[in-house]
Order: structure tokens, then C-alpha cells, then sequence
């Protein structure tokens, strides 16, 4: 019996964004019903959001100490070169980014679009759960950089097996939780701004921009894939093809 495909995460936004706008712009007919409509989605975005800043230290944690040290002794140089490669390609993008939106966002978007974050310009949920994150980004990272590190140093097997546990825990919580949950949070964005009725004016610009971030997007992917393909000596489009399942999920999430 073969096995059922499932619907890609990518699909799965689209589908919710759609669905948010129709059901943004026929709930405002329906008066207080369609009012609660709006608020039980609302809820859920703000509960949701506060759920994702909560995990994500967790995530970094989880899944970054456990890769530096499974590099081993030479963890240090290796995260040294990896660091510099990625700063590096940093700067590189930051500039292109820099450069282009200087020239071409202002011909996109009307000045003062943006003023203000037109998700808290409309309604809001009934309630919410403060789920304050146990340390910031940055203190996370620099967490995982010297339990990796340190892991690689003393060559302990303890420490390793929790943070090896761990990170299962933190892979099964975003691939049976936070990743089927998603696609709701986007519907609830997008129902808020239509009942709004700011979502033509924002859908507009935003169509536009996030058509010249997926083209900056794969500008920078082919030649970081080129220069690490010819170093590899390897086809660096087979390489692309095999991080595409990735990258959706990567643009999926916004992350």
C-alpha cells in the first residue's frame, strides 16, 4: 500500500493565508459573530507567539551544543572557521540586502506603511498567556557555544547523552508541534488585517517585497552553494536540490 503524501508546509501557509483573507473579509457582515470569529483567532495568534519566543532559546540550545560537539576535538577550530565563514557571508548579504532595498523598496512601498505594525491596530484576543523565554537569544547561544565546546573538550559521555536527549525532545516538539501549529497562527495574521480592511493596501507592497526577497534569496543561495560546491568539487546545484526540503521549511517559518 503506498504511502499517503503528505502536504508540504509551504502549501499548507499559502492555503492558510488564503483562507485568513476570505474569512477576514466575510466576517465583518456578520456582525457580532463574525467579530468572535476574528477574537478566537486572535487569541490564538497571542498565545501561540508567546509560545515561540518561549521555545526558541530552547531550540537553540538543543540543537546547536549537540552539533559542536559531535565535531570532537577539533570543535574549536572548526566552529572558528564555520563562525568567520558565516560572518562573513553575513556581511555579504547584509550589503546586497542594504543596497537593493535602498533602491528599489522606496519605488515599492508608500512612506508611513509601515509606521505602525497594523496587527495591533485591530481586534484583539479575549486573552493571553504570558510565557516569558528562561534566557534571551544571544545568552542561549553563547550557552550552546560553551556546552559544546566543553562537551568536545572533555570528552565526557554524560553530559552528552542528556544534551543528545534533549535535543530529541526539542526535534519531536517542532516537528509534531510547533510546525502543524503554524499554518493557524498565519490564518489568524492574516483574518485580523482583512477584517481590518488594511490587508489590500499592506498585500499590495508586500506581494512586491517579498517577491525581491525571494530573489536575493537565491542569489545568495547560488553563490554560497558555487564557492563551497568548487571547494567541495561538487555540483553545487545537486547540493541546492538536497537542502530544498530545508529551505521550505526556512521560508515557511520566516526563520
Amino acid at each position: 500500500m503506498k504511502e499517503k503524501k503528505k502536504m508540504s508546509l509551504l502549501l499548507k501557509l499559502v492555503i492558510a493565508i488564503v483562507l485568513g483573507i476570505v474569512v477576514g473579509f466575510v466576517t465583518p457582515g456578520m456582525g457580532a459573530f463574525g467579530e468572535v470569529i476574528i477574537r478566537i483567532g486572535a487569541t490564538y495568534n497571542s498565545i501561540f507567539g508567546n509560545f515561540l519566543n518561549f521555545v526558541i532559546p530552547l531550540i537553540i540550545i538543543g540543537f546547536v551544543a549537540p552539533g559542536i560537539a559531535d565535531l570532537g576535538a577539533g570543535a574549536g577550530k572548526t566552529l572558528a572557521a564555520t563562525t568567520g565563514v558565516a560572518y562573513g557571508s553575513t556581511i555579504i548579504s547584509g550589503t546586497l540586502a542594504f543596497v537593493v532595498a535602498s533602491l528599489l523598496y522606496p519605488h515599492m512601498v508608500h512612506a508611513g506603511m509601515f509606521m505602525e505594525n497594523a496587527e495591533e491596530t485591530v481586534l484583539s484576543g479575549y486573552f493571553t498567556i504570558e510565557m516569558p523565554a528562561i534566557m534571551g537569544v544571544m545568552t542561549a547561544l553563547l550557552m550552546a557555544f560553551i556546552l559544546g565546546l566543553g562537551m568536545a573538550v572533555i570528552k565526557g559521555s554524560t553530559m552528552k547523552t542528556v544534551m543528545n536527549e534533549f535535543a530529541e525532545i526539542i526535534d519531536k516538539l517542532v516537528s509534531n508541534i510547533v510546525i502543524p501549529l503554524l499554518p493557524f497562527h498565519v490564518y489568524g495574521i492574516f483574518a485580523k488585517l482583512a477584517y481590518a480592511g488594511t490587508i489590500v493596501e499592506i498585500m499590495g507592497s508586500f506581494i512586491k517585497v517579498f517577491a525581491m526577497i525571494l530573489v536575493l534569496h537565491w542569489v545568495i543561495i547560488v553563490f554560497q552553494y558555487t564557492v563551497a560546491g568548487s571547494a567541495a568539487k561538487k555540483n553545487p546545484f545537486a547540493l541546492i536540490k538536497n537542502m530544498l526540503p530545508a529551505y521550505t521549511t526556512a521560508i515557511g517559518t520566516q526563520s
